[in-house]
């Protein structure tokens, strides 16, 4: 799906980060008599409790949906990665795990209340089938799911490879819904989405999850960077490792992918919780595939869990030059559990640790569940990787070289929070079947863009916009009215002019607007891989990472290496 409209999903993968091993979890973590006490009490007075509401209750109460329920309250008291996974959702683990499922190879995500589309798996029966990004799903056979939520909608949509399926869809600018046959298959998500040359001599390849496979996905990508190095009869300058917007998966596939370009008894990665089963150390164990062949590794605010283990051992070890925006900040890891009747625990186990020892994880959890509501950030400690630069815990990954010209204007930031981006898309390509060749967002097309955000109402509300608006209501609930009638005439006037300003400050912002229009219709016609090709040329972080990775002396000055 878009790199933009990753910033907006509603759906966060994130959360579904993992790392391997089942663990039995007993109370020996807690072997003195007075911990014990307080178990065996809490137990008693919860077994009680969910004893008598049960059966004595006003109404009938289902006791497996109300377990359930104090299930649920139990873990919002812990951080967001801690889980209870009933058997209806475990094939959901499996998916994350193995990147594999039986469906149709649609993602999608509740966007103005309708079942919409946001991405499709290259190659699958929705894109054999003519499905679009942005179509609103109006009824799968019989049943209609327009408003469906994502776990009611798979119940429809995941099923028996070979089995079939119709669905009618409603698509911008086409009156009638459209009625669409579908198989079901078996659908495997690619790890590496796009491997290429940029710059002429720069290998290329964007990561986007970290299942079983990730490693030997990205081995096979470097193997074809050089074989198309070769074939224009070169070779390559360096290599581009793209993390941005990965949410991670397995510690196992970090782990390994770091060995493909660290040295052979480094370690990569480590982790620490209460119990000693939870210290592990994760070392190279493999001679690297890639041992000196210069790096880059581009980040931003949604690389997160395993990637940013990947990141953090490139950075620490002095590999590779890190370029973007700094990552998410999960330092956090999750063991797998299983409970009676096939159901799961996913819970939150260790902290892990970069090979410097930092712990980047950003929000304090403990501290919240205490009442103490701060960051992490607010007590950050200094470390320093192999050849002594400084880097820092509890701040996610910064990056090395950070692109201060593409950090986004306010009112991208807001475009993206209404959607428009992905709306205007949608509209624009609804009675499209083709675009053409050469297709770029001229002028007349970023014209149509500024119209568009005029007739959906979207309104910028910049700091003093905002700032207005606080004085108006303060305005409005104070006592004196015929003087501040007289203030509010005023700022009334100085909001409507904000407003004007609106369209000055789109086209101060058109460059960026139309890198953002460009890869969202591109989306609505060509397959992700394709996507991705079409708009590195316009990637600010990939023309900067290519030209550090053209520039041996700047390279090393960056890791402090000998020159």
């Amino acid at each position: 799906m878009s790199r933009f409209r990753a910033r907006i999903l509603t759906l966060t993968l994130w959360a579904l980060t993992l790392s391997v091993g089942l663990t039995s979890w007993g109370f020996y973590a807690l072997s003195d008599n007075a911990a014990y006490m307080k178990i065996s009490k809490s137990l008693a007075i919860f077994g009680e409790f969910f004893r008598q509401v049960s059966n004595e209750y006003v109404d009938e109460i289902d006791p497996a949906e109300f377990i359930e329920a104090g299930i649920e309250g139990m873990v919002k008291h812990l951080d967001p990665y801690t889980s209870y996974i009933g058997d209806e959702d475990s094939e959901e683990v499996d998916i994350i795990t193995t990147g594999v499922y039986g469906g149709l190879g649609i993602t999608t995500s509740l966007l103005d209340s309708a079942v919409t589309i946001v991405g499709i798996t290259e190659g699958c029966s929705a894109e054999k089938a003519g499905l679009r990004v942005g179509d609103r799903i109006y009824a799968i056979d019989s049943v209609v799911v327009l408003k469906a939520t994502t776990t009611e909608l798979r119940k429809y949509t995941r099923g028996k490879p070979g089995s079939a399926v119709t669905m009618r869809i409603i698509r911008a600018g086409v009156r009638d819904t459209l009625s669409i046959a579908l198989q079901r298959q078996e659908v495997t998500l690619k790890n590496v989405t796009y491997v290429g040359i940029v710059q002429n001599d720069i290998g290329y390849l964007r990561l986007e999850r970290f299942t079983h496979n990730a490693p030997a996905e990205v081995r096979d990508a470097i193997a074809t960077l050089h074989k198309q190095a070769q074939e224009k009869k070169s070779s390559l300058s360096g290599i581009i490792v793209d993390l941005r917007d990965n949410p991670g998966g397995l510690l196992d596939a970090a782990v390994s992918i770091s060995e493909l370009f660290v040295p052979q008894g480094t370690l990569i990665v480590s982790t620490r919780g209460r119990t000693n089963e939870s210290e592990r150390r994760y070392y190279s164990r493999r001679t690297p595939l890639e041992p000196s062949l210069p790096l880059a590794v581009l980040i931003n605010d949604n690389t997160a869990s395993a990637s940013e283990i990947v990141a953090g051992a490139i950075q620490d070890l002095d590999r590779g030059v890190i370029v973007g925006e700094r990552s998410f900040g999960k330092g956090l890891v999750q063991t797998i559990s299983s409970l009676p009747y096939d159901a799961t625990l996913k819970m939150t186990t260790a902290k892990y640790y970069t090979p410097s020892g930092r712990c980047i994880q950003k929000i304090d959890y403990n501290g919240r569940r205490h009442g103490i509501v701060k960051s992490n950030l607010d007590t950050t400690k200094t470390f320093k990787t192999v050849t002594g630069r400084i880097v820092r815990d509890a701040t996610g990954i910064l990056p090395d070289s950070v692109l201060a010209a593409q950090r986004q204007a306010d009112i991208i930031g807001e475009l993206f929070k209404h959607n428009t981006f992905f709306s205007f898309a949608n509209e624009y390509a609804g009675d499209k079947k083709t675009l053409p060749e050469k297709f770029a967002v001229d002028k007349r097309v970023f014209d149509q863009f500024v119209n568009f955000a005029k007739r959906s109402r979207f309104t910028y509300e910049s700091p003093a916009f905002r700032k207005l608006t606080e004085l108006e209501k303060v305005l409005k609930t104070t006592p004196g009215q015929s003087q501040n009638q007289a203030v509010l005439t005023h700022v009334n006037a100085a909001k409507a002019q904000l407003a004007k300003d609106q369209t000055q400050e789109l086209e101060k912002q058109r460059d960026i607007v139309s890198i953002a229009l460009y890869e969202e219709i591109l989306e609505r016609f060509y397959p992700r891989s394709a996507v991705i090709g079409k708009i590195l040329a316009e990637d600010a972080d990939v023309s900067t990472a290519s030209a550090i990775l053209h520039n041996p002396k700047r390279y090393k000055t960056i890791l402090k290496q000998p020159q």
